[in-house]
């Protein structure tokens, strides 16, 4: 009788022992299926693969990518005065899609810092060096402010300024640069305005 309470005993002991055994063995072969995917794995949603989160290297690089660098929208036909590169981005050390003719014209479409933003013939874009062009076209008008604005050294809004202008005040216009005429002060000063600050 004693030896079938020590057996029930050892039952009891040992039934719940061999079930959290078990449980473990489950868990551990679950994460190791779940270990053999690579971290940088992308699994899709159920919802599909356009709800899948991209990964973060390749997100940081499309955005850099989008934010190289700042245009300022612009639209004129200039002649080209020097044979120059057209590179593929607005850089010097960039691929170049060809070379410009002197004489030729050729479509500017805006400005970057340093760089003319141009369309080809072709329909592609590229970047030339803005000294290589015929940039002002020479005028001689008087025109009134419609608003204030600083006279820039270049024409394109990160120039350096070098003086302002009144809103009001009559302007001697001698240039026409993209969205910018070239003025001449009555100290001599020549520099560039937005059209949009005359009338």
């Amino acid at each position: 009788m004693e030896e079938s309470h020590k057996g029930l005993r050892w039952a009891v002991l040992i039934v719940p022992a061999i079930a959290l055994l078990l449980a473990i063995v489950g868990m551990a072969r679950a994460q190791a299926v779940e270990s053999d995917v690579p971290e940088t794995s992308v699994v899709p949603s159920e919802e599909g693969a356009a709800a899948a989160p991209r990964h973060p290297a390749a997100h940081a690089a499309a955005t850099a990518g989008a934010l190289k660098f700042d245009l300022e929208p612009a639209q004129a036909l200039v002649k080209i005065t020097h044979e120059t590169p057209v590179f593929v981005e607005p850089a010097n050390t960039s691929k170049i899609w060809e070379k410009t003719q002197v004489g030729k014209f050729i479509d500017v479409t805006g400005s970057t810092h340093y760089f003319l933003q141009v369309k080809l013939k072709n329909g592609r874009v590229g970047y030339i060096d803005p000294a290589a062009v015929e940039l002002v076209r020479p005028t001689d008008k008087i025109f009134t402010l419609t608003s204030d604005a600083a006279v820039l050294e270049r024409p394109n809004k990160w120039s350096k300024k070098l003086s302002e202008v009144h809103k009001g005040h009559q302007v001697h216009v001698v240039g026409v640069a993209l969205n910018y005429t070239r003025i001449r002060m009555k100290s001599g000063l020549e520099g560039f305005i937005p059209m949009a600050a005359m009338e």
